[in-house]
């Protein structure tokens, strides 16, 4: 439902705008001035007819981006209020341009039209937006993109996906020997229930544990689609978890892990993550605190539209004293019409 109201108000938008655009067309070539349609006839001022030198197209150019830039800035604050102070921001600066030279009906056509599309863009990024591009975690040499790596390609990589077979937890060393979990043999015996959802449960209890070459990583979740069962096989990686024991244990058997080429076994300093991540960084440690429950990096790519489009990831990434991970989580947020 979601979707079908901004869908159905951006072509409504779209359409009023292409309304008035041909209304003002046929408006400019049905009025006549002395003689001649207000379509041919001059709407300003200016004599000069030659064309625009490189120097004054710079100058003018730049104008239009500087109140570009404060005009997106002013519709980013949403509102009817800020979208007409954003149409008075920059319309000074494109009518400057368009008296710089004598200008007809057919040119002042041609400004609304241009104006029109910049505003149906402006209206299209700020309810839709443009799909965040997706963090990719990296153990060894296996690349997880969530939301788009299946089951299947993890086993075809070589990791081993361990089935809950009843209530309670473990010990991390004996998550694999005393029964609790079943090392899944990809005999499509096991189906990911509709709908979306994540696990918050703790590593040790999670319906599903994945492992490599016998050592457990951490916790895994999956998602097959919203109105059908979907085989384990074809459903694809939507969380992943680590714990202090399964960080340790990668260290020990020196198996990389990497989020968006960044080392998550080394020291995470707050220069090197912001490096990394940039505007994706919603979070940091704050400096010269005590409380190690307070070192965490927050981290989010999303979207306008609020996973109404497009798939958003978070990740939370949890530190002890000297800024080395102690807990991870990455997690998807499926794009769906909720």
């Amino acid at each position: 439902m979601g979707r079908t109201v901004i869908i159905g108000t951006l072509i409504a938008f779209a359409i009023f705008n292409l309304l008035l655009g041909l209304g003002f067309y046929l408006f400019l070539k049905k009025r006549k001035e002395n003689g001649q349609s207000l379509y041919e006839s001059p709407v300003n001022q200016q004599t000069r007819t030659e064309k625009l030198g490189l120097g004054e197209i710079f100058v003018y150019l730049s104008l239009i981006a500087i109140a570009g830039i404060f005009a997106f800035q002013t519709l980013n604050r949403g509102g009817v209020g800020n979208s007409i102070l954003a149409k008075m921001i920059l319309l000074p600066a494109l009518m400057a341009l368009f008296n710089a030279r004598k200008r007809t009906g057919k040119s002042l056509l041609a400004l609304l039209i241009t104006l029109m599309v910049f505003l149906v863009g402006i209206m299209f990024n700020l309810t839709i937006g443009l799909p965040p591009q997706a963090p990719i975690l990296q153990i060894n040499e296996s690349k997880i993109t969530l939301a788009e790596t299946k089951a299947s390609d993890l086993m075809e990589a070589g990791f081993d996906i361990y089935v809950r077979q009843g209530d309670g937890g473990s010990d991390y060393e004996e998550l694999l020997t005393d029964g609790s979990f079943k090392k899944y043999s990809g005999d499509k015996s096991v189906t990911i229930e509709k709908g979306f959802r994540l696990d918050s449960n703790a590593v040790p209890y999670a319906p599903y544990l994945f492992a490599k070459d016998g050592i457990v990583l951490g916790s895994i979740s999956f998602y097959g689609a919203e109105d059908k069962n979907v085989v384990l096989e074809d459903s694809k990686v939507i969380q992943v978890r680590f714990n202090k024991d399964s960080i340790e244990e990668a260290k020990k058997h020196s198996i990389t892990l990497k989020l968006d080429e960044l080392d998550l076994t080394s020291r995470l300093d707050v220069p090197r993550v912001q490096e990394t991540f940039k505007k994706h960084l919603w979070s940091i440690p704050p400096s010269n605190t005590s409380d190690v429950t307070q070192l965490w990096y927050g981290l989010q790519w999303s979207s306008n539209s609020d996973s109404l489009f497009w798939n958003e990831y978070y990740s939370l990434i949890r530190l002890d004293e000297n800024y080395l991970m102690t807990d991870f989580k990455l997690a998807a947020k499926v794009a769906r019409d909720e």
